[in-house]
C-alpha cells in the first residue's frame, strides 16, 4: 500500500500543477468530463470489488500497480507525442479507474488483516505507514522534482518505471510464493505416499 500511495502522490501532484490536463478533467468547465471520471471510479470500485473478493492481495495489487503503469506511460507518450493537444481523452479516466481501485483495497485490507481485537491498530498503523508517509513523501519529491525544473515527460516516465518497477517486483514475489507452495505439496504428497 505504501508503494500506492507514493506512486499516485507523485504523478497526481504534477498533473495538478498542468493546467492543459486539469482543464480538460477535474476542473472541465463541462460536464461531460466530469461525468466520464465519476463513471470510471464506480467502475474501478465495482471491479475492485470483484476482484478483491476473488484474488488474494498480491493479485490485486499486480492489477493496481500494472494500471498505474499504464497511466502514467500513457501520460509520456501524450507529452511526448502531443504536447500541445488540449485532447486527453480517456487518460483522467484511467487515471480514476486506478485510485477507484486502489481506495477499495485501502478500505479493506487492514480490516482483512486484523481480528476484532487488533483492527483499531491494524488500521491506524496502515493508515499512518502506508497512506499519509506515503502521500507525503511523494507529494514532497514530486514538489522538488518541479522546483528542480524537471520536464513535465521526464517527470511522468519516472512514475511509469516506478510503478512498473512495483508491478514487477510483485510479480515476482508472486511467482515464488506461488512455486513454494507448489514445491511443498509436492513435499507433503511424497511424505504422504511414504516415498523414501
Amino acid at each position: 500500500m505504501f508503494g500506492v500511495f507514493f506512486v499516485d502522490s507523485l504523478g497526481f501532484l504534477r498533473l495538478t500543477a498542468t493546467p492543459l490536463y486539469v482543464k480538460t478533467s477535474w476542473h472541465a468547465p463541462e460536464l461531460a468530463p466530469l461525468l466520464q471520471i465519476a463513471g470510471a471510479y464506480v467502475l474501478g470500485a465495482f471491479i475492485a470489488g470483484v476482484l478483491y473478493a476473488a484474488l488474494d492481495e498480491r493479485r490485486l495489487f499486480l492489477w493496481i500497480f500494472g494500471t498505474f503503469g499504464l497511466v502514467h506511460l500513457t501520460y509520456t507518450f501524450h507529452t511526448w507525442l502531443l504536447p500541445c493537444t488540449a485532447t486527453s481523452v480517456g487518460l483522467p479516466q484511467l487515471y480514476a479507474l486506478a485510485v477507484s481501485m486502489y481506495r477499495v483495497v485501502s478500505f479493506a485490507i487492514w480490516a482483512d488483516l486484523s481480528t476484532p481485537r487488533t483492527i483499531s491498530v491494524v488500521s491506524a498503523l496502515g493508515v499512518a505507514l502506508s497512506g499519509w508517509t506515503a502521500t507525503f513523501l511523494g507529494t514532497a519529491h514530486a514538489m522538488q522534482w518541479r522546483a528542480a525544473a524537471l520536464p513535465l515527460e521526464a517527470h511522468f516516465r519516472l512514475v511509469a518505471a516506478l510503478a512498473i518497477l512495483l508491478f514487477l517486483a510483485t510479480l515476482l514475489v508472486t511467482l515464488i510464493q506461488a512455486w513454494r507452495a507448489k514445491a511443498h505439496g509436492r513435499m507433503e504428497l511424497h511424505d504422504y505416499r511414504g516415498v523414501p
